[in-house]
């Protein structure tokens, strides 16, 4: 028989009273990254150095401070963001005020429903014990795309560090249009056109019960397995081993294993992964739509890590069956390992 296990459905839990409505769909406005210049001549005259991480994600630009940059360097910010991933930068000047302005630029901005401040979510050190019963359970060291549960999750991403440990507190981010181009095609034909199920049950519970702050009343949606990105046409996984329950069109068990599998498919990419280490003054600045990551915890005093996060509202999920991979991209493009070098970054 099966040994019965607490639920998290704590008098706390069913006394909550939500302070906000639910969120309502929106059409943002047109993405930045399609008012840029491809070759992105502007953004890449204002730098110093070019330089991309590894093969599939994260560029780093040197010698180049946000604050100063122009709407026509913002966007050719937001096409490389969107082609690469993630970008990092270092020495930044920008204050709390400076990011709320920067972030405007990309789009509406986007509330977490865990957000204390309206304008900005505020990134703590995180330690214990990541694989406890408890923490492996939920999202406090897992994988993850930020709220993808909500109807439009957030597209462009920034994380700003106000203070960073000596060592420890990094964050991996991973490519999940590069994850959904090594699944073998039969895989990719499999997923296409499967839509998961994203909840934040399992994190509003957590946080109430903890004595934390929410303001709005968990969700469940669907959105597809397999996206498009709006600005590359390039299919990516949208899969969130945090907030994903099931597949929609699959049975419990079958669900139960494709789940599982992309999760070990995701946690074996270290080929397509990148790993930052924060310092006072970094920013990584990144595409929630196509970009997975999780932060590194504990082995560190957590005190000493702060850091502050803004986002943008992104268009609601969708996939395009006419859409391409990225070896399709590459077949017609060039064998380069990603597509920088025919978008101007060849000579950095």
């Amino acid at each position: 028989m099966p040994i019965a296990t607490h639920t998290g459905l704590t008098e706390k839990v069913f006394s909550f009273k939500p302070i906000d409505p639910p969120v309502e769909e929106i059409q943002p406005p047109p993405d930045r990254a399609l008012f840029a210049d491809p070759r992105k001549s502007a953004l890449l005259a204002a730098v110093t150095k070019v330089k991309h991480l590894t093969p599939y994600i994260g560029t780093e630009l040197q010698g180049v401070q946000l604050s100063r940059l122009d709407e026509k360097q913002r966007d050719e910010l937001a096409l490389l963001v969107a082609e690469r991933g993630v970008v990092f930068f270092r020495d930044q000047d920008l204050t709390i005020e400076g990011q709320h302005e920067f972030t405007k630029h990309f789009g509406i901005q986007d509330r977490d429903p865990n957000q204390v401040d309206p304008r900005h979510v505020t990134i703590l050190g995180r330690g214990g014990d990541i694989r406890s019963f408890q923490n492996a359970s939920g999202a406090f060291a897992e994988y993850h795309s930020d709220h993808s549960f909500e109807i439009n999750p957030p597209s462009y991403t920034m994380l700003r560090m106000v203070k960073s440990p000596e060592y420890g507190g990094d964050t991996i981010f991973t490519s999940q249009t590069a994850l959904f181009d090594k699944l073998s095609p039969t895989f990719q034909k499999t997923f296409e056109g499967l839509h998961a199920v994203h909840s934040s049950e399992n994190v509003f519970i957590n946080t109430i019960n903890s004595g934390g702050t929410t303001f709005r009343l968990p969700v469940r949606r669907e959105h597809p397995l397999i996206r498009t990105h709006p600005v590359t046409s390039l299919k990516a996984l949208f899969y969130n081993p945090a907030f994903v329950v099931n597949i929609a069109e699959l049975k419990a068990s079958e669900s139960f294993h494709t789940l599982n599998f992309l999760r070990d498919h995701l946690h074996s990419a270290d080929d397509l992964t990148v790993r930052w280490h924060w310092e006072a003054g970094s920013v990584a600045f990144w595409d929630n739509r196509v970009v997975i990551h999780r932060a590194i915890p504990g082995g560190y005093n957590t005190e000493e890590r702060e850091g502050k996060r803004t986002a943008v509202y992104g268009e609601r999920p969708y996939w395009d069956p006419n859409g391409k991979t990225l070896s399709e991209w590459q077949a017609e493009n060039g064998p380069d390992e990603a597509p920088v070098v025919k978008l101007g970054l060849d000579g950095f």
